[in-house]
């Protein structure tokens, strides 16, 4: 039987930290798919993600095929495989497949129309690709059987494919002249045909149970599950958006026997990741999801695993995630999708929220699990105003809930990127890189670049940037580290949105001398410097040493918001005296006699109760300085715990041991130094301690105490 050698490719950068350690089961998908459909001949697979492992395999193995996911965090060095494989072997069969294309997935047809060249810019793509002999702009798995029985039928050549110049279901390319896109039919998606309960994604075998991802199952690679493929809603600033098809799923039974193989290989691994991502979009929308919970629920109590699942929130039917959550001992990570609160603005990117009531009840559900809430905004999509968007702001902190904003990007297969909203919006866009997404490879630079909508019809770009700029400050405050500030500033009577605009006020004021004020100027410049007026002006600027060397230590190109939220937290003390000065002297109305104890013993206690500064310390120094009493004039850690009550209750002197929790130190360290070569990378092992106490709560970063008057 001839043999077919597959390389199947899901490529992250990794010169400082992957974008994502998921693992692959995208390719892993396409590989079970094509073993269980081609019999006639030796299909042999290698999947990969590391960058120089993909170039290592194309050099020693020879693929006859190689094919690579195509985001837009990973595009231009999908690219280069492509390119490096066709100098190995110009007869190697190169596709690509992902939603950074101007087509989009899911498409059903590609065309140009009145408003938008969509044929055009596909073709213009895979011109400016020439390595690239194949786009699959359907699901991967049908796609890609189709063109490799293409390839079998042309006895393993790609010049005699190529040479009918004929149209391949499922695929865009170029003909044989450059000069006309070839687009082959629509290939339907995987148990299309049939309600959500047919399951009839079962089909594809499992590719955890076969073995094909053991390889990435290391304890360093975090498990991924897909539940369900498709999105009923059509928000236009979303690659899923333009994809109409149905939602297909796989069973239960077939989901709850790969979490437990997952489950028993994780837990014979030390220190490995603990958590897991669905990646559906919309995680609990269906009463099934709510069923596999009870499964993933036994392997759970078998392997004390997972201790953490991240998930994308419903559009409707929250009340099955809660549910889920109950059922899942309250480790399910809950946010809302708000994005906007205008409905102008919702409107305007086909998206229908809940009612204001239903986020109310459903906050106010999670706030009852003790779950801190969060929810999305994007900035800036058409018809939000600075106005409508500090009021969205508003809402949320009012109803206690946090607030994420991100910058809207103009995904090339999204609504929002294309030239009819453009046009319509009067969308101005800005290039940067995308955080962390670069790297050398053969002495070439290759660095992704993402495109900004930095101002429409509605919000100017200055707009844009004081909305950006007070979102560093509302990250910050709203940070779990800080909630105890939440429950005082709501006791004594300030209004926590307020508060955060007069915090932001004082960033502007002369006589405001702390840190905060330095690090939030810092941030400012950074956020306007990171943009670019083109791709061309961004790639020509890093390709000089001097600022390409500034990606590779970090100093820029990373998440700016992850990066001053980490370095906000190792100035933690400066912050909280920062927040007491704003207390005593911007809101002196609220700051009575009778409130002077409470809040200079709030301030003592908290500057006492985290061991933030001491984590990257030398062991000895720690332990020298472990033991303490704290004595305080108001019981403050006693209040916290029953914040409900009166202050009366607890206005009287209180003494607390203190101690360094070695315990907790040490589950820190194993979260942070992933390697000795780490511990000298200030900005990665940030990012680590933030990401801990994500993971475990702030109270992962308390001493130990116990109260003795």
């Amino acid at each position: 039987m001839q043999r077919l050698k597959i390389l199947l490719l899901d490529p992250r950068h990794s010169t400082r930290g992957m974008h994502s350690s998921f693992v692959p089961i995208n390719i892993g998908f396409i590989g079970e798919y094509l073993k269980e459909n081609i019999k006639n001949v030796d299909i042999s697979l290698e999947l990969a993600t590391e960058p120089d492992e993909s170039f290592e395999i194309i050099k020693k193995w020879k693929p006859d095929i190689v094919g690579v996911s195509n985001y837009i965090w990973n595009s231009t060095l999908s690219n280069s495989i492509c390119d490096y494989a066709k100098k190995i072997n110009p007869e190697t069969l190169c596709i690509l497949g992902g939603p950074e294309f101007p087509a989009g997935t899911g498409a059903t047809k590609i065309e140009n129309t009145k408003k938008d060249r969509t044929y055009d810019k596909c073709l213009k793509y895979l011109t400016d690709r020439p390595s690239v002999d194949y786009f699959a702009f359907c699901d991967g798995e049908v796609a890609f059987l189709e063109i490799v029985n293409k390839f079998i039928e042309n006895n393993f050549s790609l010049k005699s494919l190529k040479e009918k110049n004929e149209t391949i279901n499922g695929f865009a390319s170029i003909s044989k002249d450059k000069n006309k896109l070839l687009v082959g039919s629509y290939i339907p998606r995987i148990g299309i045909f049939g309600s959500v309960k047919s399951e009839g994604r079962d089909v594809i075998p499992s590719p955890y149970l076969s073995g094909l991802l053991d390889k990435f199952l290391d304890g360093n690679f975090e498990p991924a599950f897909e539940t369900a493929r498709g999105c009923p809603f059509l928000c236009s600033f979303c690659d899923q958006g333009l994809d109409m098809s149905k939602v297909t799923t796989f069973s239960t039974e077939r989901l709850s026997e790969e979490m437990m193989y997952v489950g028993e290989k994780i837990s014979k691994i030390k220190n490995a990741k603990k958590s897991i991502s669905i990646f559906d979009s919309n995680w609990g929308l269906f009463q099934k999801d709510v069923e596999l919970a009870n499964k993933i629920l036994k392997v759970m109590n078998k392997y004390d695993w997972p201790n953490y699942i991240i998930c994308t929130t419903p559009k409707s039917n929250w009340n099955n995630l809660l549910k889920i959550n109950d059922i899942l001992k309250n480790k399910v990570s809950i946010g809302l999708s708000m994005q906007s609160v205008n409905l102008d603005t919702l409107k305007n990117v086909k998206r229908k929220n809940w009612t204001t009531q239903q986020y109310i009840d459903y906050a106010n559900e999670n706030h009852k699990r003790g779950k801190p809430i969060s929810s999305e905004m994007i900035i800036p999509l058409p018809g939000e105003t600075e106005k409508t968007f500090f009021e969205g702001v508003k809402f949320l902190l009012d109803n206690n809930v946090r607030t994420d904003t991100y910058t809207l990007m103009m995904l090339s297969g999204a609504e929002l990127g294309r030239d009819e909203a453009i046009e319509k919006f009067e969308m101005k866009s800005k290039y940067r890189v995308l955080p962390k997404q670069f790297g050398t490879y053969f002495g070439n630079k290759m660095i992704e670049v993402e495109k900004i909508c930095v101002e429409t019809n509605t919000m100017n770009f200055q707009s844009y940037l004081n909305c950006r700029n007070y979102n560093f400050i509302l990250q910050l405050l709203c940070h779990p580290i800080f909630r105890p500030i939440y429950k005082l500033t709501q006791k004594i009577g300030i209004d926590w949105y307020g508060f955060s605009r007069i915090v932001h006020n004082c960033m502007k004021d002369s006589n405001f001398k702390y840190k905060l004020k330095d690090l939030y100027n810092e941030f400012c410049e950074e956020s306007l410097s990171e943009c670019f007026n083109s791709k061309e002006e961004l790639i020509t600027y890093y390709s000089k040493e001097e600022n390409y060397n500034s990606l590779i230590n970090g100093d820029v190109g990373t998440n700016l918001l992850a990066k001053y939220t980490a370095k906000s937290i190792l100035i933690y003390d400066d912050i909280i005296e920062s927040i007491f000065y704003i207390i005593r002297n911007k809101f002196k109305e609220n700051y009575t006699v009778e409130l002077k104890p409470v809040v200079e013993s709030s301030e003592k206690w908290l500057k006492n109760l985290y061991i933030i500064g001491k984590i990257f310390k030398n062991d000895n120094d720690i332990i020298k300085n472990s033991k303490y009493e704290l004595d305080i004039d108001f019981d403050f850690p006693g209040w916290l715990s029953s914040s409900h009550l009166p202050f009366k209750n607890f206005n009287k002197r209180s003494i607390y041991k203190m101690n360094y929790d070695e315990k907790k130190l040490n589950l820190l360290k194993d979260d942070i130094y992933f390697s000795k070569k780490d511990e000298t990378d200030v900005e990665r092992s940030n990012n680590r301690l933030i990401r801990s106490i994500t993971m475990h709560g702030p109270s992962i970063l308390e001493k130990s105490f116990y109260k003795i008057k």
